[in-house]
């Protein structure tokens, strides 16, 4: 299809292309008039609504199915957290599934006097292990007294869980969808974002309109403790059994020594087991603010209906007070910072530059020095490392490391082949970035690169659910959905000098941060 349409309009290919994805009929027109008969097509398809207390509802009509995907994502990520709560954005997405005084309990005014009890345990429980850490770690001896109480809370603390589990209806929400035909039930969080997604038949949306309102106005944060250890065992699954998780953590502590990005998403294994429920509910407060929410339903949707349906349902929550931003600025001028882990799993190496966050026009440039040098078995440092010189078995670029809503890293991964020498896959990837500082990439490789991230890109957007993702995504983090449109763009735009220009101002030796993944003897193979 590419090839079929002007060289000279490369915006023209993504906004037919992302037309006809969506089933719009469109006649073709002169050049200077294509742009905005594509953008109408599609504002004409997307409604947005926002709601009294702050509730930003898109809505898009898509023929096909008569279903819908429903995005409910909130501005709140790792980087809202501080060190001592690190973690707690990503635990509340699970405290979420437990339910409410409404769903997941047989008799709430019953289980009330349990909850109660727990939170007080649980939080002397939680002070004498703390007391009985800080000790160890001293080199101190632990009282006996001491290990007898908490022995004896554990014992009660368990007998207590036990009872209140009697009144504990696991997954209702889940079965709810499933009876009514719903799929694809689950959340994500990211540094940035938290987001809860399902796919339902259109005449049940009601059912999710009933259940997601009730989430935020009564959540209930039942088994908070059992929970809390299902998380810190999933971080020793997904970071400390990996060598690759214990690099990025280790590796983007180092990179962000001032800002909340350099925290891990799923929180420290030293705080993890010391997360306050009353804390959590705090956060949940301040954060989970309408103001702070986007709702992307995706198919056959009826406009009218449906933001009636959102106004009955979640237009009453009220919104509270924006927060102060926490977040202090990532210097981008230091020494070059190295980090090297040791682990069974590996060889890899990672290298990244601070790059500014969007809407800075030099985005658009790093997105294509990232296909550039990463684009499939094209990618400069696909053909140099693992073709020509046998250094890695992988190698990838990631525009936006680790989120996008702050300044972030244009970083580097690779795989190292084992016994290659880490420092000549250095000097290896350092050798290309030369090369773009001072050899200006040509018009044509350059449009075969746009041409690809636009291709990869919609091919991503062929369904309803990611359709949602896509347009709450923009609606939070970039200020407003329409912005899809400036980003191509933007895109469109960037010549062989500006190329040239960003890699010279971003990849300098003093915006770098070098990570290793080593064996347990210390080679780096």
């Amino acid at each position: 299809m590419w090839s079929l349409l002007p060289k000279s309009n490369f915006f023209r290919s993504i906004l037919l292309f992302l037309t006809f994805s969506i089933s719009a009929n469109l006649s073709l027109f002169a050049d200077e008039d294509i742009f905005l008969e594509v953008r109408s097509s599609l504002e004409s398809r997307v409604k947005k609504v926002v709601l009294k207390n702050g509730i930003r509802l898109l809505m898009m009509k898509r023929e096909g199915s008569p279903t819908v995907a429903v995005y409910t994502k909130f501005l709140v990520g790792s980087s809202d957290e501080t060190p001592e709560i690190a973690g707690t954005a990503h635990l509340l997405e699970h405290m979420l599934f437990k339910g409410t005084k409404n769903i997941g309990v047989t008799n709430y005014e019953k289980e009330k006097i349990y909850l109660e009890q727990i939170r007080v345990w649980g939080k002397r429980l939680d002070s004498y292990r703390l007391q009985e850490r800080e000790l160890i770690q001293k080199g101190e001896p632990v009282p006996e007294k001491l290990i007898t109480d908490k022995n004896v809370l554990e014992a009660r603390f368990k007998s207590l869980l036990e009872l209140h589990r009697k009144f504990v209806v696991s997954n209702e929400d889940s079965y709810i969808y499933d009876k009514n035909g719903g799929t694809g039930f689950n959340a994500y969080t990211t540094n940035d974002v938290t987001n809860y997604q399902i796919l339902l038949p259109s005449n049940r949306l009601e059912i999710w309109a009933k259940l997601e309102s009730d989430r935020l106005k009564d959540p209930i944060l039942r088994e908070y403790y059992t929970e809390r250890d299902v998380v810190l065992e999933e971080r020793r699954m997904r970071v400390e059994n990996q060598g690759m998780g214990i690099l990025r953590e280790k590796f983007l502590s180092a990179a962000f020594e001032k800002h909340a990005y350099g925290m891990p998403v799923i929180g420290f294994e030293s705080n993890l087991p010391f997360l306050d429920i009353d804390k959590t509910e705090d956060f949940f407060r301040k954060k989970y603010r309408p103001h702070n929410m986007a709702i992307g339903i995706v198919g056959d949707v009826d406009f009218s209906q449906t933001e009636s349906l959102v106004r009955k349902y979640f237009e009453n929550i009220p919104d509270g007070e924006s927060p102060k931003p926490q977040n202090v600025a990532e210097s981008f001028d230091h020494e070059t910072r190295r980090v090297s882990v040791k682990h069974s799993s590996g060889p890899m190496k990672v290298m990244s530059w601070l790059t500014p966050a969007s809407p800075h026009p030099d985005r658009p440039v790093l997105e294509l020095i990232d296909a550039i040098l990463s684009q499939g078995e094209t990618g400069r440092l696909y053909k140099r490392l693992v073709l020509r010189d046998k250094l890695a078995q992988r190698v990838s670029c990631w525009t936006g490391e680790p989120g996008e809503r702050y300044a972030n890293l244009f970083a580097v991964y690779v795989t190292n082949v084992r016994g290659a020498d880490p420092d000549k896959i250095e000097s290896a990837i350092l050798e290309e970035i030369e090369s773009l500082k001072k050899e200006a990439v040509s018009e044509e490789e350059l449009l075969k690169i746009k041409n690809q991230i636009v291709g990869d890109y919609i091919r991503g957007l062929n369904s309803n659910s990611k359709l949602a993702d896509v347009l709450t995504y923009y609606e939070l983090v970039a200020g407003d959905w329409t912005e899809i449109f400036d980003d191509y763009s933007r895109l469109d735009r960037v010549t062989p000098g500006d190329i040239m220009r960003v890699t010279q101002k971003y990849f300098s030796p003093r915006n770098l941060t070098v990570g290793d993944l080593t064996n347990s003897e210390g080679e780096k193979k």
